[in-house]
C-alpha cells in the first residue's frame, strides 16, 4: 500500500510540475511581447528577490514537512503538530510586518539606485516594489503550509491545487495584459489577488488535516524542540540562496533592466530543468525519512538508487537537447532573434550546471532522512567562502556569460568532491555503484545520441517555429527513451509488462 501511495504521489507531482513548467514557459514570450523587455525584467527581479526573502523562513518549512511525516501516524502526534504550526505562524506574522514595512521604505532606493531603468516610470516601479513586499509574505506562508501538506503525503491534492492556482497566475495574467491592460502595476496587483486566494485555500487544507481543538495559544516550547534541526536547515538554506542567487542579484545591478528581461529567459528555462526533479524529491523525502525511522535502511537505499536513476534519465535527456540546441529552442519559443542571440550561449552553461545541481540534491536528501545535517552545514560554510568571490569577479567583469561559465564550473567541482564524502558517512560502499550504475549510463547515452543527431544536419533556418519545436521535442522523447532503456530496472519492467 505504501508503494502504491508513493507512485501516486510521484505521478501527481510530475503532472502538477510539468503543467506548472509548461504554462509558465509557454506564456513567457507573450509576457515579453505585451509587457516589454524592461517591464518583464521587473518580473524577473521580483522572482529573484522572492528567493532571497526565503532566507527568513529559517528552515521552518522543510522542518515542518519532516515533523508532519514523523508525527502524522503517532498517537497524539496531530495535536502536537497543530501546536507547532500555530507557534510558527505567530513567528511568521511578526516577521512579516517587518518585511512589508521595510519594502515600503526601501522601494525608492531599489528603484532609483539599484535597478538600471531606462523607460519605465520610477513612480510605477516604486509602487510595484511595494506590492512585492506583500506578495513575499504571502508566498512565505504558502511555502510553510505546502511543507505540511507534503509531510502528510497529500500530494495528489497539492498538485490539483497548484494546477488551478498556476492557471490563475499565468493564464489569467496573460488575458489581463493582452485584452485589458499591459500596465506592469496592474500585472502585479493581479498577482497579489491570486496570492491571497492561494494563501487562504492552502491554509484551510492544512487545518482540515488537523484535529479540531479549542483555540491553541502559541508557545516557544515546540520551537525550541525543533530549533537545532531547523537552524541547521536555515543556515545551509541561507548560504544556498546566496550561492544560487548572487549572480542574479548582481546582474540586476550590472546590466540594464531590459537585458535582465532577456536573462529572465535563461532563468526560466534553466530553472525549469531543476524543477523537473522537484516532484520526485517531494515524494521521496518523507518516504526516506519514514523508512529510516522504522529501521528499514536497505529499503531507503533502494528508493535512493532508483530515484537517482529516474532523475538521471530525465535530467540528461533535457540538458542534452537544451544545451546543444539552445539558440534554436529560444528562437522557436520566443520568435525574438535579438533575445535568442543574447541568451543562447548563457543558457548552454546554465543548463549544464543545473542538470548537475539536480543530481547533487540527493546528497542533501540522504542527510535529511538521517536527521543529521552537520556535514551539510560544514560544506556549505566552507565552499561558498571560496566560490562567492569568484562569482562576484565573474559577474562584475564578464557579465552574464561570466556568471554562466562560473556556475557550471562550480557545480562540476562540487560533484567531484562532495558525493563521495557524503556516501562514506551515511551509506558506505554505495558510491561506485551510484556513479557507474545510477548516473553514468544516461550521461554516456546522451553524448552518443547528440553525436549522432549532430551528423544529421537539420537546417532549422528553413523551418518555421512550430516545426522546430516539434523536431526538438521528438529528439527529446527519443533521447528519453534511449536513456531509460540503458537501465536494467527499466528493461526488467518492460519485460514483465510484455511477457507477464
Amino acid at each position: 500500500m505504501l508503494q502504491v501511495s508513493l507512485k501516486k504521489n510521484v505521478i501527481a507531482n510530475y503532472i502538477g510540475q510539468f503543467y506548472s513548467i509548461f504554462i509558465g514557459v509557454f506564456l513567457l514570450p507573450f509576457y515579453l511581447q505585451y509587457l516589454g523587455a524592461e517591464a518583464y525584467g521587473l518580473v524577473g527581479f521580483f522572482t529573484m528577490f522572492a528567493s532571497w526573502m526565503m532566507l527568513l523562513d529559517a528552515g521552518l518549512s522543510p522542518t515542518l514537512s519532516r515533523e508532519a511525516a514523523r508525527l502524522k501516524d503517532k498517537e497524539g502526534g496531530l495535536r502536537e503538530l497543530k501546536v507547532l504550526i500555530r507557534s510558527i505562524e505567530t513567528l511568521f506574522l511578526i516577521v512579516s510586518l517587518i518585511i512589508v514595512i521595510t519594502m515600503f521604505y526601501s522601494s525608492d532606493f531599489i528603484a532609483k539606485s539599484w535597478l538600471d531603468i531606462k523607460e519605465l516610470s520610477f513612480d510605477v516601479v516604486i509602487d510595484c516594489i511595494k506590492l512585492m513586499g506583500i506578495m513575499f509574505v504571502l508566498r512565505w506562508f504558502v511555502g510553510l503550509y505546502q511543507g505540511a501538506v507534503i509531510g502528510f503525503e497529500q500530494q495528489v491534492w497539492l498538485n490539483i491545487y497548484k494546477v488551478i492556482i498556476n492557471t490563475l497566475k499565468f493564464v489569467g495574467a496573460f488575458l489581463l495584459i493582452k485584452y485589458v491592460t499591459n500596465d506592469i502595476f496592474h500585472f502585479f496587483l493581479y498577482q497579489l489577488i491570486v496570492g491571497l486566494i492561494e494563501f487562504f485555500v492552502i491554509r484551510y487544507k492544512v487545518y482540515s488535516l488537523l484535529p479540531k481543538t479549542n483555540f491553541i495559544f502559541p508557545t516557544l516550547v515546540p520551537l525550541k524542540q525543533i530549533a537545532p534541526f531547523a537552524l541547521g536547515i536555515a543556515y545551509t538554506a541561507g548560504i544556498w540562496v546566496a550561492f544560487t542567487q548572487i549572480d542574479k542579484l548582481l546582474l540586476s545591478h550590472y546590466i540594464p533592466l531590459s537585458e535582465y528581461g532577456y536573462f529572465t529567459l535563461v532563468v526560466v528555462v534553466s530553472g525549469a530543468i531543476t524543477q523537473l526533479s522537484t516532484p520526485i524529491n517531494q515524494a521521496i523525502l518523507p518516504r526516506m525519512t519514514s523508512l529510516l525511522s522504522n529501521n528499514k535502511e536497505s529499503e531507503m537505499l533502494e528508493v535512493y538508487h532508483k530515484s537517482t536513476q529516474f532523475i538521471s534519465i530525465i535530467m540528461f535527456s533535457v540538458i542534452g537537447i537544451i544545451g546543444y540546441f539552445s539558440y534554436e529552442l529560444l528562437y522557436a519559443w520566443t520568435g525574438d532573434i535579438k533575445a535568442s542571440n543574447w541568451a543562447a550561449p548563457v543558457l548552454f552553461w546554465y543548463a549544464l550546471g543545473n542538470g548537475i545541481l539536480a543530481i547533487l540534491a540527493f546528497q542533501y536528501f540522504l542527510q535529511f532522512a538521517h536527521g543529521n545535517l552537520k556535514y551539510h552545514v560544514r560544506f556549505n560554510t566552507v565552499f561558498p567562502i571560496i566560490s562567492l568571490p569568484i562569482i562576484f569577479y565573474a559577474v562584475s567583469n564578464f557579465g552574464a556569460m561570466g556568471a554562466a561559465i562560473t556556475w557550471f564550473g562550480i557545480q562540476l567541482v562540487t560533484f567531484l568532491l562532495w558525493p563521495p564524502f557524503v556516501h562514506s558517512k551515511f551509506a558506505s560502499g554505495i558510491h561506485v555503484d551510484w556513479i557507474f550504475k545510477d548516473i553514468l549510463p544516461a550521461v554516456l547515452m546522451s553524448f552518443v545520441f547528440i553525436a549522432i543527431i549532430s551528423q544529421i544536419g537539420v537546417d532549422f533556418s528553413s523551418l518555421n517555429r512550430l516545426e522546430t519545436i516539434l523536431i526538438l521535442f521528438g529528439y527529446g522523447v527519443l533521447l528519453l527513451i534511449c536513456n531509460a532503456l540503458v537501465y536494467k530496472n527499466v528493461r526488467d519492467i518492460i519485460k514483465k509488462r510484455l511477457f507477464k
